[in-house]
């Protein structure tokens, strides 16, 4: 009997707030939702990602289910003939579960398959048990909102939208022929597109916008003239390597807003969307407290309590969503584009108040680490006996496994020089693709040969190709990344051994190794660099260590400086990361986006802009 009264009390507590619990996690996970959702736009991390992707899924279900129990209870209600006031549920509960639906400005979609899903999302509004319910304006307005946004950013809907994106680059470059551009500088461009008079610490938000347009039409597999590309280089051939990817980050970050939230959306004209869906919930809000000022009796103390909850909790999010909207780089650029001395002003003093809400940290600048011989050394140290395990590990190791979230070991710092080094091959490239000289020069002016190149032309210039060519002409990319990973590795650990130091600090810091002495597990490195006689020469780790044994031999026996040699390792590894970054599609960019933004993708598009991509058109 006691088994039997504990469970029946159980029940008729859940039978009793099931529908006040659920109300409340939804609303939690809003606010959650709206503050953390932003946070993946530029921080790379598994938990965030983790949580943000578990909040979103659970917060869709959560109100649906919410809404189900809300029809319940009122159908028991209603046919409840002996029925009192006290304990009715407030009549608004229905329609903010359909605030919660519409789910918060700073995240609409969790990745680019959700906004081919729109349409399930309107299932919802068919919901019309109660025509009561269907009146609160808040509601609706933000549950279509979401779906006008989700349908905005499919990719039917995107691409017919990107027509019209084009046609404005046309216009803005039309007058301008090519030889024209070829002699103008940063200054000047400036002037011709009408920047000139927009104050210098917002020209930039400017410009940003202007890659960004030419960035959608690339994202949807679109080609771009001649004119637009060669902008976008002047503007860049004249900048800094910070400056160079601060421009990208901000372009990045327009892109993730069109993609998966909606506040380039609701912006310019339709923000009085915004204010009819504040005003309906204060009002909801005012009407609540009156009508129980007048009659305390109407509802339940736990009713009052969690309707109060709800619609203080409706009118925060709707506040810090206004507040986000406002001080977001979509607001900056309408507020710089008056070129008027109070919007000036506004701009110029933003950062000082609320700067937690300003949106400018935009990337990370971090990058994951996996380093593969540590990985396995974790587990013991390097012997003879131990090599030939891990040999065999490193067979059939793919990159797929090893760049796996699971391994990723740490995060390293994507410094100002590695920055430098990376914008200066990119410019160096470029000056190899002559658009003036049409006519084909063997190794330049061919830009399908020159995005082809991944680590050949760098060895090419150092005439090493002889001795190390193999190493980046492998059939598989991935075996080059691979063998050039574990040899650089062990050149790295090696030069330690020797020299107790392995190069300067800025090629050390360019590369991202972190090791200022011999680290004691790697005492068996002079071993390995003898052994030459693997029973698996087909593995990984061999051709690692036959390629680490000719890197040295350029120092030991060809008489090579040790900064050399290193600075010709950065080289061949950046051209790798361009090469990489060409043949990844823009969808796999995109969908970096959502996980704080990747090297990779800024590489990318800054290859684009400088006109390194074949949907640049050069005829």
């Amino acid at each position: 009997m006691g088994i039997y009264k504990v469970s029946e009390t159980v029940e008729r507590l859940w039978n009793g707030w099931e529908l006040r619990m659920v109300m409340l996690l939804s609303l939690f996970l809003q606010m959650f939702l709206i503050v953390c959702g932003r946070r993946r736009k530029y921080t790379a991390g598994f938990w965030i990602g983790n949580l943000v992707w578990l909040t979103y899924l659970s917060a869709d279900w959560v109100a649906t289910f919410s809404l189900g129990i809300l029809a319940q209870k009122i159908g028991d209600s209603e046919t409840n003939c002996i029925n009192s006031n006290r304990g009715v549920i407030p009549a608004f509960w229905a329609p903010v579960l359909l605030v919660h639906l519409g789910g918060p400005d700073t995240i609409t979609a969790y990745s680019m398959e959700d906004n081919e899903l729109w349409l399930r999302h309107l299932l919802v509004l068919t919901w019309n048990h109660n025509s009561r319910f269907q009146h609160f304006v808040a509601g609706m307005i933000k549950y279509g909102e979401r779906n006008w946004v989700l349908r905005s950013a499919s990719s039917k809907q995107y691409r017919n939208s990107v027509y019209s994106e084009m046609d404005e680059l046309r216009g803005k470059f039309e007058e301008f022929s090519n030889s024209a551009l070829f002699e103008m500088t940063d200054e000047q461009l400036v002037g011709e597109l009408g920047l000139s008079n927009i104050i210098p610490e917002a020209r930039f938000l400017h410009v940003a916008y202007l890659f960004f347009q030419m960035y959608r039409v690339l994202f949807a597999d679109l080609v771009l003239g001649d004119s637009i590309h060669l902008s976008t280089h002047i503007f860049l051939r004249e900048k800094s390597a910070m400056d160079a990817f601060k421009l990208i980050e901000v372009e990045m970050g327009f892109m993730y807003d069109v993609l998966y939230t909606k506040l380039e959306k609701v912006r310019s004209s339709r923000v009085i969307f915004r204010a009819i869906t504040f005003l309906c919930l204060v009002s909801a809000l005012l009407a609540f407290s009156l009508g129980m000022s007048k009659n305390n009796h109407a509802y339940s103390t736990a009713e009052i309590t969690v309707s109060y909850l709800l619609l203080y909790g409706a009118i925060v999010i709707e506040i810090y969503s206004v507040v986000v909207l406002l001080f977001s780089d979509w607001a900056m650029l309408w507020v710089t584009g008056q070129r008027k001395p109070l919007f000036n002003f506004v701009y110029q003093h933003s950062s000082r108040f609320l700067s937690f809400l300003h949106s400018d940290k935009r990337w990370e600048s971090t990058m994951a680490q996996h380093n593969l011989i540590s990985f396995r050394l974790s587990k013991g140290r390097l012997t003879s006996i131990s090599l030939k395990k891990l040999l065999g590990k490193l067979t059939s190791i793919s990159l797929k496994k090893l760049l796996g979230k699971n391994n990723i070991q740490s995060s390293k710092d994507v410094g100002a020089d590695l920055k430098k080094l990376i914008f200066q091959h990119l410019l160096d490239k470029r000056k190899r693709y002559n658009l003036r000289m049409r006519s084909h020069d063997p190794g330049r002016n061919d830009l399908h040969e020159i995005l082809s190149e991944r680590g050949d032309q760098v060895i090419g210039t150092e005439e090493c190709i002889g001795n190390i060519g193999w190493s980046v002409k492998l059939s598989d990319f991935n075996e080059s990344l691979l063998t050039w990973h574990i040899a650089t590795d062990i050149c790295h650990h090696d030069d330690v051994r020797i020299n107790g130091y392995v190069s300067s600090s800025k090629v050390r810091r360019g590369l991202g190794l972190g090791f200022e002495g011999q680290d004691p597990s790697w005492d068996s490195y002079e071993t390995m660099l003898r052994f030459e006689n693997s029973p698996k020469k087909v593995s990984a780790l061999w051709a690692g260590l036959k390629l680490a044994k000719a890197l040295q031999a350029l120092v030991t026996q060809d008489g090579w400086r040790n900064e050399r040699k290193w600075e010709m390792i950065s080289q061949v590894w950046v051209e790798m990361l361009t090469y990489a970054a060409s043949q990844c599609g823009w969808k796999e960019h995109a969908q970096a986006l959502t996980r704080g933004g990747e090297l990779v993708s800024h590489v990318c598009l800054l290859m684009a802009h400088l006109g390194l991509s074949e949907q640049c058109l050069t005829t």
